[in-house]
């Protein structure tokens, strides 16, 4: 059942992103439900695997694919036609930490022999402020600049947090680099 709501975030964001559009329309707000199920979806699925014990290797790596997917995929489709910079650099920011996170995972996991991160609160946390900032960006055209410069503001604090947990990674795992 976890991993079936993992899969779910995965498809959840090709029609949130199909209906979105960078105009008022009514379609955003069908696409901000669908996005906003997806990233509960991130929470639930964890959430049913403990109460289950269905826990499993598969499922922390599609867990962590989705997560990655979602942002990622969702930030580069709406910077696409945000043509400020000051959306660019914060999106910018998160993907880059997005990539060295997975690298950095990957790189422990081949030299220890498993992954040995453990994700943190600051971490869970970044990632929903991500999602929070993603919606605000999703429905943002239908409430014009005011709220769009509010969004700009959310994706700053969404990158400084995603400095903060790759710094926190780096140095809890730093020793296992070398």
């Amino acid at each position: 059942m976890a991993n079936y709501l993992t899969i779910s975030r995965i498809i959840l964001i090709f029609p949130a992103l199909i209906l979105a559009s960078p105009e008022s329309s009514p379609n955003n707000w069908i696409a901000l439900l669908l996005f906003v199920i997806a990233g509960i979806t991130d929470h639930l699925d964890g959430y049913v695997a403990r109460k289950t014990g269905s826990t499993s290797d598969l499922g922390a790596l599609l867990d962590l694919v989705a997560d990655k997917l979602l942002i990622i995929i969702t930030i580069f489709y709406f910077v696409s036609y945000a043509s400020s910079i000051l959306m660019i650099i914060p999106c910018i920011i998160i993907i880059f930490r997005e990539i060295v996170i997975s690298s950095f995972r990957q790189l422990l996991a081949e030299k220890v022999g498993e992954n040995p991160v453990k994700v943190t609160f600051i971490a869970k946390s970044k990632t929903s402020l991500q999602i929070f900032a993603l919606s605000f960006l999703i429905i943002s055209p239908n409430f014009g600049q005011p709220f769009f410069l509010l969004t700009i503001c959310l994706f700053w604090l969404a990158a400084y947090v995603s400095l903060h947990s790759l710094y926190g990674y780096l140095k809890t795992y730093k020793n296992l680099i070398k």
